[in-house]
């Protein structure tokens, strides 16, 4: 509901005002001294988010990747970077051309993350954005109607950016059962439906007031 998008708008712009009060601003110019505080709290968070963006992309091209299952009752599975095919931390014996598929699967997988820490990256700013719009607007005398077309706008572009992700996963698919035909200790771990690509484009349409 747009109520709660709202309230939580509400309460970050409120939480901007009592971080210039306490910082001893005067409350008499609360446009210019908020917005200050607004765009120093924006730039520390964005960095935050840099850090740990780049963390995480640092791990996705140096670490295992764990291959996800629905059976929690199957043993770990593991791709190395060096495209080893790990289960229970024991390696399975591959041929030349089947960890080249391993290792082409591993960065269908890493290129998908990539696109999902982008677009988790984006959604943090907005957050920021939308906090410093709506106080924008409640001292600029804006309607309740004018902030909702404004963060919708911009919370619509980074849905759009998830809903690519989902035309990445047939691919995917097709590199999981490929290799579930080639090697069969992959097999168990080749899971993604159809169903699965439907749900993921829905989803990230999906409009919470819906």
């Amino acid at each position: 509901m747009i109520k709660r998008k709202l309230s939580v708008l509400c309460a970050a712009s409120s939480l901007v005002v009592l971080t210039a009060c306490s910082a001893g601003q005067s409350p008499s110019s609360p446009a210019v001294s908020n917005a200050s505080t607004s765009s120093s709290d924006s730039t520390l968070v964005s960095s935050a988010v840099d850090r740990a963006m780049e963390k995480v992309n640092t791990e996705l091209a140096t670490r295992n990747i764990r291959v996800s299952a629905n059976d929690n009752a199957l043993p770990k599975a593991e791709i190395t970077p060096q495209g080893d095919f790990l289960i229970a931390d024991k390696p399975v014996p591959l041929t030349s051309a089947q960890r080249q598929e391993m290792l082409a699967y591993r960065q269908q997988i890493v290129e998908i993350a990539r696109q999902g820490v982008e677009i988790g990256k984006q959604g943090a700013s907005l957050g920021m954005t939308a906090a410093g719009a709506a106080l924008a607007a409640a001292l600029s005398g804006q309607s309740e109607q004018q902030i909702r077309q404004h963060v919708e706008a911009q919370a619509s572009g980074i849905r759009k950016a998830a809903a690519k992700i989902c035309d990445d996963l047939p691919a995917m698919m097709t590199s999981q059962q490929k290799l579930a035909a080639e090697v069969s200790a992959f097999k168990p771990y080749a899971t993604m439906t159809q169903q699965d690509i439907n749900d993921c484009r829905r989803n990230a349409l999906r409009d919470d007031d819906d």
